[in-house]
């Protein structure tokens, strides 16, 4: 059992060793693309390589910042020279970026709320003669409604699914073991119950 416990440590250190090395990887190569293509002032393309970028979170990682700061610095300058257009896209991209990166410590509310606050405020100054006139709470209150659940709750869904099928699984298997068959039953009956109150909640 030491030795199976020792080996299962081992392969999930190894496996977050490869993915973090591998998001470092990817968030660095996105910021240079993002610088690359500011400077040809391809905006859309920019835009798309710093939301790479922030999403490519792991702890101790630069990029994901940097990939914040290009986008607010994009939205920023769009802004300034009235470009509503580039400036919701960059706006949008900081949004969504913040809502793939919900996980404690990541700082996705506040960054979540900036977007929006941005979002709003371009699109109640819009100048844009022939679209429809949108206010900024208006905005405010459709971009909170269009909020999508959060990853613990989509992860609590799939680990209480899992382990009510693993459990009547292992029930089938069992036969008339009556002991380890009750334990199993009530693995099963909890895992369905988590599965409920996750549902309800989403």
């Amino acid at each position: 059992m030491a030795r199976l416990l020792s080996v299962v440590a081992l392969t999930v250190v190894a496996l977050v060793a490869i993915v973090t090395v591998r998001e470092v990887a990817i968030g660095r190569a996105e910021v240079a693309l993002c610088d690359a293509a500011t400077q040809k002032s391809d905006w859309p393309e920019a835009i798309g390589h710093a939301r790479g970028a922030a999403e490519a979170l792991v702890p101790g990682s630069p990029w994901p910042e940097q990939g914040w700061m290009r986008l607010e610095a994009i939205g920023h300058d769009a802004e300034a020279r009235g470009d509503d257009e580039t400036a919701l896209l960059a706006y949008g991209a900081m949004r969504a970026a913040a809502m793939a990166t919900r996980a404690p410590g990541s700082g996705w509310a506040r960054r979540r709320a900036q977007s929006e606050e941005a979002l709003a405020r371009v699109a109640g100054a819009s100048r844009d003669p022939t679209g429809p006139h949108v206010t900024s709470d208006s905005m405010l209150e459709a971009l909170h409604d269009q909020a999508p659940p959060a990853p613990w709750l989509l992860f609590a869904l799939a680990a209480s699914a899992i382990a009510s099928l693993g459990a009547l699984v292992r029930l089938a298997w069992l036969g008339d073991a009556a002991a380890r068959a009750r334990v199993t039953q009530g693995v099963a009956a909890i895992g369905f119950i988590a599965y409920a109150l996750v549902a309800l909640t989403t």
